[in-house]
């Protein structure tokens, strides 16, 4: 992704963010790092840059997609359908595995408000203190400490990505 596009997603994250406490570096971290640059083909089907699973609260529509977990330290993968079904009991009784349940969004900004929205409403983002973090890396960290992903290297990925993104985060809204 050139630099041009993550100062344009970063613009897009200030928007998203803004009020939330959330930094937009740790969105257009998180999005570069669980798709690819948003290349997956979850980010390109169902807008869905964060890898959010659609979990038993979820009623929106759902995609099916191939995904690794770990668990007990090892790499298991689950095999997806490939496809989408308007929630979650649909893709259950059509024999999608629950592990490969994401959430399916018609939209970036969709997709961006997900991922705020979400974080806000799991308490455990709040009890690991993401919203009290002062800077992303502190976020990353504490976004780890909630078990956003399964990787135990999760936090040392993210911060890899920051690293490398960082010089293109400088958008700031014009003035009135």
């Amino acid at each position: 992704m050139s630099g041009e596009e993550i100062r344009n997603l970063y613009k897009f994250a200030t928007i998203a963010t803004e009020g939330t406490k959330l930094f937009p570096a740790t969105l257009v971290t998180q999005l570069l790092l669980e798709s690819g640059a948003a290349l997956s083909q979850l980010a390109r089907r169902a807008h869905n840059y964060f890898g959010i699973k659609a979990g038993t609260t979820w009623t929106g529509p759902v995609i099916s997609m191939t995904t690794a977990e770990f668990i007990d330290g090892r790499r298991v993968t689950f095999k997806g359908t490939d496809k989408i079904y308007p929630n979650r009991a649909a893709a259950i009784r059509d024999g999608a595995n629950m592990q490969t349940l994401f959430r399916f969004y018609t939209s970036m900004t969709e997709g961006f408000k997900g991922w705020v929205d979400f974080l806000q409403k799991n308490t455990r983002y709040t009890s690991a203190g993401v919203f009290t973090a002062t800077n992303p890396v502190e976020q990353f960290a504490a976004l780890a400490r909630a078990g956003y992903a399964t990787d135990p290297r999760y936090l040392a990925k993210l911060t890899a990505v920051y690293n490398r993104a960082k010089d293109f985060f400088f958008w700031r809204p014009p003035l009135s």
